[in-house]
Order: C-alpha cells, then structure tokens, then sequence
C-alpha cells in the first residue's frame, strides 16, 4: 500500500467518522491555541473569502469498519469539531470518538445533539471541553486593530456569520494523509509526537515526489539527500556532503556535476533508503556531519527561507507557466495543479544546481564585529584546497569574483533591502534564470555586474519613479517616496565616486525629513515633504532624531554625524554644516542636483 495524500475541506473531513485511539493524550489545547487559530482563519477570510486556506494536516490510518484512526492531528481537528456545532446548529452527530473514554463520548454526543453543556464538572477528562467551548466563544476576532472588538459569541448573531460559515466548512482545507496498514503505529505516532509539530508544506510536497519514485531505490535516497541539504538555507550547500561532495560538485568542490538520471551504485546508499512514512514522521537520510575538512564554518543569514525558494525552482522548472506567484504560502496549492507534469528526478537536478546558484551569486549576511550593527554582507564560491602533508583536501571559501566584488554586492544587497521580504522575490528569480539553460556557473565579474545594472535601471524605469520625479513639482510625496528611489540615488553617488563615501546597504525603511515637519512655515510648506529634504533611516534613527535641528543632526562632533551614512544623507549633512543652515535653497539645490545625477543613470552604470 501507499500513503495517500487528500486535500478535504472541513465539510469532506466530517464526512468521515474519526477515531482517537488510547494511545494518545486527552484533549489539551487551552486560549492561546483555540484563538490563533480562529483568529488566523478569521483573517484569511477577511482578506480572501473565496480562496483556500490550508491550515495543516491531519495523518490517519483506515480501520477495517471503515472508520479513521487519528495519528496527528487530533488537537486541531477536536476543536475544529467544536467550531463546526458553533456554526451549524444542524449538525447533531459528533463524527469524532475517543477510545475507551465514555466520559468523553457522552460529552461530545450530548454537545451535538443540544448545542450546550453543563457548564460545572468535576471529571478532569471533560473540563478541557468545557473551557474550550468558552474560549472559542470568547475569543477577540479583531485583536489586532486596537478600537475593534468582536467576539465570536457576538459575531455568531450578525449577518455576515454565513459568509463565514459558507467559509469555514468549504474554503479552509486539510491534508488528510492516510498511511498504510502495515505500518506500526504506535511507534508512528510517538515519533510525530515527540517531534511536537505539524508538518510543513514543503516537507509534504517532498514526500509525495518520493513516492513517484518509490521504486527507484538510488533514486529516492539521492533525492531525499539533497532535499535535506536544500532545505538548510543558511549553510553553505557543499558543507552539508562530505563523502559524496566530489560526486555532485567535481573534484574541485567548485562545480555542478551531478545529473539525478546517472547510473549510480546502490550500495553507496543502501544506507540512506527511508520508506515515505519515515519521511513524514520527520527522518532524515542527511546526516550532517559537521564535515571535519572544512576549514573555516561560518553559518550565514539567507534572504529566503526554503519554502519561498521551492516557489523560485518550481517557476523555473515550469518556464513557461506564467502564473505561479512567487510565495511560499501557496506551495501546496501549486504543486498539486502540476504535479502530474513533474519528473521527480529532474526537478531535484534542478533544486540542486539552482541553490549551487543562490549560494555563490547571492549576497548573504554573516557575523561581523568590526561592522556597526555586527554583520556584512558576503558573496563566496567553494574551493578545494590540498593539504600535501597530511595528503587530505579542505572545503575552503573565497570571494566569488576576483574583481568588481565590491561593486556586485553593493549592487546586489541593495535590491536586497529594497525588496526585503521573503515572498514575491522578482529580482531574485531574474537572477536565477539567467543560470537556467545551460546550467553553467561560469559568467564573468563584467558580464554579471552589467546585467544587475540593467535589472536595476529596468526597475526604476518601468515604476516610473524617475518620470514622476522629472514632471511632478519638487515630487513631494514625503514619507510616500519609494524606498527604491532612496536606494538607486544611493546606489549612483556611490557608484559615480566610490572613494567619497563608506556606507553599506542596510534594512532601513523610515523616511527622515531633514528639516522637521514641525518647522513648517510659509516660505518652505511646499518644498518640506521634496525629494530635496529626505532620506532613509533606520526607525530607531527617525525616532532619536525627531524635531532634531539640521544643524544639530549634520554637526560633525554630534551623535548623529557618520562618515558611513548613506550617500545622500552625508551629502545634505555636509551641505549643511558649509552653508550652517537646510533651508528652502538648499533643499532645492540639492533636489536638482539629485535629478542631474538620475538624468545620468546610464551613463554612470556604463550601459
């Protein structure tokens, strides 16, 4: 038999009858639990009341009476049952059943077939069923907007209860997994529940392409390796193989050399075989041992967590499917609409070479005590060094390009905090693809630089920043300037003269006007919100700083005056302290200056 993996919406998930075996504890969830979950479908609805909402899974084994016996899930889909009464009065059977427990089976009948309870018991198995009926009643829909509140209980009583109910029982879904019989499940279960979590999306996802190739043993433990080392995004992918790196990089540590469809020898992997339930139950084939010939081990900080980049892979795998987002959150959704169209084996040749890709030609941040806030960024390749004596090689890093480095990770970590979130990557997908036909790994520093400065110029035209700035007079839009913008002008002083300034790229994302707001007066309100008068600051900066004079923030003995600052904040600062006074002028001239400088935009990033 085979595991069998069904998305069912709550209303098809109480279609069946469920069973919670003795093996497993009573029913525990208390207010937190209870109310983040309806809080979180609450929200999703709120935002989205025709789309699908997955909110996990539900892992069970089919008894010979046809019944399911819970293994995972049986917390969250209680209290979904408790929900269900809550919403539909005509439901009057509890589907759900709990082993040689008839305190808590006459509880849940007699919930379904009256919709209340006695509020008052002594019996410790029914009291959490008690207060959680409570909680869900109880529980604040809108906690995060401060001047609302709604309770469940209340909001059950207005009209808009049947958009969330319709909601509810159709649009918020589970992945029913149902495993085979022969497998023991006792020992199942306590593996799940000793690993103390749902599982993920992606970890799903890698099961079901495992089970494709099931009976490719060589097959299915290579592509489970490597989906292990994939997944850990915040080490260097080569430091994750030790025996086998030769295999899948060269012999020089620094290449793509692996293919999935080669013919390999089993018994290099004989002991690395996982049946596809151990891979639920969070095995994995990946021992990372820490490898000992590595010279220098220095985990980093990746702009992408794993699920968000499976989204990046499976866009270009699919390339010429147009309408896969780029967000981590619809994995599962997408996967299933392609699923019949993947070759296992290829898309994890694929995974492969492009996290080979993301390592070497995307910036990272690692620790760093010399920097202001203790990191930098850092662009490395792999290499392979040769220890004659002890006769042994070293996995050892270096720069991935020998010239123009500087140049490229100033490029690169500025898209980076322009657009820092970890869904909806485009720039990163550019990137990407430009790896893609030939799956080589070879461009040089020139070539690379020139196509990350026309992405850039690429996505300043076609925002139509730069026009706005030209035909809008003095573009006031004040804190409703693009951070974009901020960035590009930085990005062409720096690039124009490297020399003159000492800044790095960091996550700030509040607008500072240079004179304050609180110095409005006749003769500047139409210049204080100018493109002139801004720049970008970390919060805490904006906040230190507030009515701060111009002079006070540019003085050069003060607490706020850094040769590091970003370009176009130093420049103003020290137009400040020549002139002694930020008035209308100088915001003007500055304001100018700054669209001389976009007007050359090409011409400075020689394109």
């Amino acid at each position: 038999m085979e595991v069998k993996y069904l998305n069912k919406s709550i209303r098809e998930i109480f279609q069946s009858n469920y069973v919670v075996p003795l093996y497993q504890r009573n029913y525990a969830w208390a207010d937190d639990e209870i109310h983040l979950l309806l809080r979180d479908i609450y929200e999703n609805y709120s935002k989205n009341p025709k789309g699908f909402y997955f909110i996990g899974t539900l892992v069970v084994l089919k008894r010979k009476n046809g019944d399911f016996e819970v293994i995972d899930g049986q917390q969250r889909l209680t209290t979904l049952s408790l929900i269900a009464k809550k919403l539909d009065s005509s439901l009057h059977t509890s589907k759900l059943q709990y082993d040689s427990r008839p305190e808590v089976e006459s509880f849940l009948s007699t919930y379904y077939q009256r919709g209340e309870v006695a509020t008052t018991t002594t019996n410790h198995l029914v009291s959490h069923f008690n207060e959680a009926i409570e909680y869900i009643e109880t529980v604040d829909l809108k906690v995060k907007e401060p001047n609302e509140t709604l309770r469940f209980i209340d909001f059950l009583k207005e009209d808009g209860i049947t958009g969330f109910k319709e909601y509810f029982f159709n649009q918020v879904q589970l992945v029913k997994v149902e495993i085979p019989s022969d497998i023991d499940v006792a020992h199942y279960f306590e593996v799940m529940n000793n690993r103390g979590e749902q599982l993920e999306e992606h970890e799903i996802v890698k099961a079901r392409l495992l089970d494709k190739i099931k009976d490719n043993k060589s097959g299915t433990a290579q592509f489970a390796k490597i989906w292990d080392a994939c997944s850990q995004m915040n080490k260097p992918i080569q430091r994750l193989f030790k025996k086998d790196r030769a295999h899948f990089f060269g012999e020089n540590f620094n290449s793509y050399h692996f293919k999935a469809d080669e013919d390999i020898n089993e018994d290099d992997y004989k002991d690395t075989f996982l049946s596809i339930h151990q891979i639920l139950s969070g095995a994995s084939i990946l021992d990372i041992e820490e490898s000992k010939d590595v010279d220098k081990k220095e985990d980093f900080e990746a702009i992408i967590d794993f699920p968000n980049f499976l989204m990046h892979v499976l866009k270009l795998y699919f390339s010429e499917v147009k309408d896969i987002p780029l967000n981590g959150d619809e994995l599962l959704k997408r996967f299933e609409g392609l699923e019949d169209e993947i070759d296992a084996l290829k898309f994890i040749n694929k995974l492969l070479f492009y996290r080979v890709v993301f390592d070497r030609f995307i910036v990272t941040v690692i620790e760093d005590e010399k920097s202001e806030d203790n990191t930098k960024w850092v662009l490395q390749k792999p290499k392979m060094y040769y220890y004659e004596k002890k006769k042994t090689k070293k996995l050892q890093y270096e720069n991935t390009f020998k010239d123009l480095q500087e140049s490229i990770i100033k490029c690169l970590s500025m898209l980076q905090v322009t657009f820092r979130t970890k869904k909806y990557k485009n720039y990163l997908q550019e990137i990407l693809s430009w790896f893609g036909d030939a799956e080589d790994l070879e461009i040089e520093s020139k070539e690379f630089l020139k196509k990350l400065n026309t992405l850039v110029i690429n996505t300043f035209n076609e925002n139509r920043n730069y026009d706005e700035v030209v035909k809008e007079p003095h573009y006031n839009k004040g804190t409703s300037t693009p951070h974009f913008l901020f960035n590009f002008i930085d990005y062409l002083y720096w690039t124009e003269n490297q020399s003159n300034y000492s800044f790095e790229f960091k996550y700030r994302n509040s607008v500072e006007h240079h004179l304050p707001q609180s110095y409005r007066n006749e003769s500047n309100i139409d210049v204080l919100d100018c493109l002139g008068n801004l720049c970008l600051v970390s919060k805490s900066g904006n906040s230190k700083m507030n009515d701060e004079s111009p002079k006070g923030k540019a003085d050069e003995t003060g607490k706020y005056y850094k040769e590091s600052l970003p370009a176009k904040q130093l420049i103003m600062y020290k137009e400040t302290n020549q002139k002694h006074k930020w008035e209308r002028g100088e915001i003007l001239k500055h304001y100018y200056d700054v669209l001389e400088l976009l007007e050359r935009r090409n011409e400075i990033l020689s394109l």
